[in-house]
């Protein structure tokens, strides 16, 4: 089926640079949208990011023929239940979320639309959040994981792959339980630790402006705390478990470098920086 006419399913800098990334790379494309801030709408169809938008009716759902569900993970399932009810029956799913377990689950009890979905995770994006924010260049030459449940069908995951393949991405198929392990280390946890670092600093009245104070190595790190905050907390709450066991095998390391600085036993230091350095060199 060649994929005509596309839904994306809330309007964020992602969903936004989605829409832009189309518009770049097959402008025949038609691009619908829905987002619970109507101005969004209203000013990306001025831009003509998007050609036009639902806010109640969802007229266009029954439209397209590939809905890309963009909103936090915990609205997953308000989402779903409504393009259920109002998508046409051969339109394929698929979503951008940071987490897979969650959405595959909800996505294995619909079966009236689980054949239809697979799961994408593009591993690219920024702090800044909106439409206003979003920009078409973030996906040239970034990675998008690519998660199938059970029920999804080879075509469904032909088409999905496909499509993240036409905004120049480089796709890697990977399972649901995999990622979210995975991505607990890579991404959960880096941005936990720059939330964590960012408070402490900040609690420290020694330091009244922390650009004065900071180079590169830090304002990178602490970027990731601008982030989104809903998308955030939801990222954490639909994988717990992954992400408890991540923090706790940090903890662990940190307690084992406090102990070897407290001894000042600079052999073990300098053995297990050059262990980890060469490990980061070779990757």
């Amino acid at each position: 089926m060649m994929i005509k006419n596309i839904y994306i399913y809330g309007l964020g800098m992602m969903g936004g640079s989605i829409a832009k990334a189309i518009r770049a790379n097959n402008p025949r494309i038609k691009i619908f949208a829905t987002d619970i801030d109507l101005k969004s709408l209203k000013y990306a169809k001025r831009m003509n990011i998007i050609d036009d938008f639902d806010s109640t009716e969802y007229l266009y759902l029954n439209k397209s023929d590939l809905i890309i569900i963009c909103v936090p993970m915990l609205s997953y399932q308000s989402a779903i239940d409504t393009i259920k009810s109002h998508r046409k029956s051969e339109s394929f799913i698929t979503d951008i979320g940071s987490t897979k377990k969650e959405i595959s689950s909800i996505m294995k009890k619909n079966k009236l639309i689980n054949k239809n979905f697979v799961g994408s995770h593009p591993l690219t994006g920024k702090e800044k959040v909106s439409v206003k924010n979003s920009s078409a260049d973030i996906f040239d030459n970034s990675y998008v994981l690519i998660s199938k449940i059970t029920q999804s069908s080879k075509k469904s995951e032909k088409e999905i792959t496909k499509f993240w393949r036409i905004l120049n991405c480089k796709t890697i198929p990977i399972t649901p339980e995999s990622h979210d392990k995975i991505l607990s280390m890579t991404s959960h946890l880096p941005h936990i630790l720059s939330f964590i670092l960012v408070d402490i600093i900040s609690k420290n009245k020694m330091i009244d402006n922390i650009d004065s104070y900071s180079g590169g190595g830090f304002r990178d790190l602490a970027r990731l705390a601008k982030s989104d905050i809903t998308m955030w907390a939801d990222i954490l709450l639909t994988n717990k478990s992954n992400i408890i066991s991540s923090i706790t095998k940090f903890s662990d390391s940190l307690a084992s470098f406090k102990k070897m600085i407290s001894k000042g036993d600079s052999k073990k230091i300098k053995e297990y920086l050059s262990v980890r350095r060469n490990k980061s060199i070779n990757n």
